[in-house]
């Protein structure tokens, strides 16, 4: 038995699709670098919270979920929608909230999903 191990964590991020009435997420990257999955975290904590949106796309740019596998717990997922002005719309579709990030955050949420 090993003493002491953080719980393995994987951060997933897919593209989310809607064809011809089928929905779901195509996932395409599994980001397990514990560094990562903090700077995540933190972002989701620093999110500013919004009402919903009059208008987004259909569909989002992007999602991710941060699981951890052994325990079957998806602990966030948040559908993304980029902005024009850099910036971006999270949505939780568990806690039916949504949230923003402001360009230089969602810069650096880029840079960690894109890993």
């Amino acid at each position: 038995m090993v003493v002491g191990c953080a719980k393995k964590e994987v951060l997933r991020v897919g593209t989310p699709f809607n064809d011809d009435g089928s929905e779901g997420v195509k996932f395409h990257r599994d980001i397990t670098d514990s560094a990562s999955i903090e700077a995540l975290r933190e972002l989701i904590k620093n999110a500013g919270d919004m009402e919903e949106p009059k208008s987004l796309g259909e569909v989002a740019d992007t999602f991710f979920s941060l699981d951890r596998p052994k325990e079957g717990i998806a602990e966030t997922q948040r559908y993304v929608w980029y902005q024009v002005d850099a910036s971006s719309i999270l949505y939780s579709e568990g806690s039916d909230t949504y949230s923003t990030l402001t360009a230089k955050q969602t810069k650096e949420l880029k840079k960690i999903l894109e890993q």
